[in-house]
């Protein structure tokens, strides 16, 4: 049961990306909740209503990407290719433009602050935690971003140079690893000019880097399973399990009757999805997938985003069916197979479904979330170049046909679904800031 007591500190949490990235952090916002905590959780304003609903207190925190799409002139596909082709375009593009404005939005709703809880890319959130002289504790929601020369991470647009350095061994890792320290060292001028700004020292860390770690504790939401301790990570790392985020509100928390019936209505089925991001390049994605269901003769149900499954609708049938958001708690463990993007928030939740999985990723970690499901026994991974009507269905053939996947898809999916990420994090966060209230 979550401990109460009279000391309810304030803890005020920055998070950024997609519903991936949110929802762990909505899931420690309701944990610490719980527990007694005051709970702020700052985030894009798209996301008002989300948080709002779960009766947590909202903030907002730029960038908005609505005025980053004005900005740019560019729509959410758009912006989805370049990052794909560039994934510093992320950080140069998006993020750092938007610093000071981050940190401007912290530093109005933390006066009262007990503690920061920030993203990996929450740079401005983290100048703020250290103007203010908080405690924060920095969030990683996928391995990728420890950079370990241990378990070093498949860049994504080096994969196969990644790959070829790191077979030879930590040291040629960790050299490969420094050079794109070096490189990126540019990107981080934003951060430089801002600490000068605000009266701060110069930083002894790389931001990007091992800089984006907070010496107050570093909060690992994935599973062990997933992503290992290794002896590079920052002092006072805790791994501790996914942190999901399952309870929907209103018309987004129950199945349509439509999509109810076609799950149990016969064989279980493929489950294709491109979660909240690379759905807006999914073209491709989906006519191969399309075809490869027809030739394999399968049931199958695509999840997609409203617009694409309107354009998409003429192509369902009695044994495909194509809809908008469904939530994957409630989808993905009926499925037989499970095909997506390998974006953090998508593959824990069919890790924990115990189904076997093909993976296309598209972009910034996605290509190193995939490369672990397929190190874990539980998947296979397609390049985008690669998903093509032929190659899907003997990947999917395979999947199927070979128990060995779901034996161990199985065996893992209850392993993580007895890890709750969300409220370890939250009692260590307490402990922290309470320590006689929390022995």
């Amino acid at each position: 049961m979550p401990t109460r007591n009279a000391f309810s500190p304030h803890v005020v949490l920055a998070t950024f990306g997609t519903h991936g990235d949110l929802h762990p952090f909505l899931a420690l916002a309701m944990a610490l909740q719980q527990r007694g905590a005051r709970v702020t959780l700052a985030a894009a304003p798209q996301y008002r209503e989300k948080i709002e609903a779960e009766a947590i207190d909202f903030a907002p925190m730029r960038p908005d990407m609505q005025d980053v799409f004005t900005r740019l002139g560019m729509d959410e596909r758009a912006i989805t290719r370049a990052i794909a082709r560039r994934p510093q375009f992320l950080l140069t593009h998006i993020v750092m433009p938007a610093l000071r404005e981050a940190y401007d939005d912290i530093m109005a709703i933390t006066a009262d602050a007990d503690a920061l809880v920030t993203h990996s890319v929450a740079y401005g959130a983290k100048l703020a935690a250290e103007k203010r002289g908080l405690p924060d504790f920095s969030v990683a929601l996928q391995p990728m971003v420890f950079w370990s020369a241990f378990d070093p991470p498949v860049v994504a647009n080096t994969p196969r140079l990644s790959r070829w350095i790191y077979r030879r061994g930590p040291s040629s890792a960790r050299a490969f690893i420094g050079l794109g320290k070096w490189v990126a060292r540019r990107w981080a001028r934003p951060i430089d000019r801002l600490r000068r700004e605000i009266g701060l020292a110069p930083a002894r860390r790389h931001p990007l880097f091992e800089g984006q770690f907070s010496d107050d504790g570093v909060l690992a939401l994935f599973s062990p399973h997933f992503g290992a301790s290794q002896p590079d990570h920052p002092a006072h790392t805790a791994i501790v399990g996914f942190a999901f985020h399952d309870r929907e509100t209103g018309a987004a928390a129950e199945l349509s009757d439509a999509l109810r019936q076609f799950l149990t209505a016969g064989s279980a089925p493929i489950v294709f999805t491109q979660g909240t991001s690379a759905v807006h390049d999914a073209d491709a994605f989906v006519r191969e997938s399309l075809a490869a269901v027809r030739t394999l003769g399968a049931r199958a149900l695509l999840v997609l985003d409203e617009v694409r499954a309107e354009q998409w609708a003429a192509q369902a049938s009695d044994r495909v069916m194509i809809t908008g958001y469904a939530p994957y708690a409630r989808v993905f463990p009926g499925a037989s197979v499970i095909v997506h993007h390998g974006g953090i928030g998508t593959t824990a939740q069919a890790l924990r479904a115990g189904r076997p999985q093909l993976l296309v990723p598209h972009l910034v970690d996605q290509p190193d979330n995939a490369a672990r499901v397929a190190r874990l026994g539980v998947g296979r991974v397609l390049s985008r170049l690669a998903y093509r009507q032929a190659r899907v269905v003997e990947a999917l053939r395979e999947l199927v046909q070979q128990p060995g996947y779901a034996r161990r898809a199985q065996w893992l999916g209850q392993q993580v679904a007895a890890e709750d990420g969300a409220a370890a994090a939250a009692d260590i966060i307490l402990r922290e800031l309470s320590p006689d209230l929390h022995d």
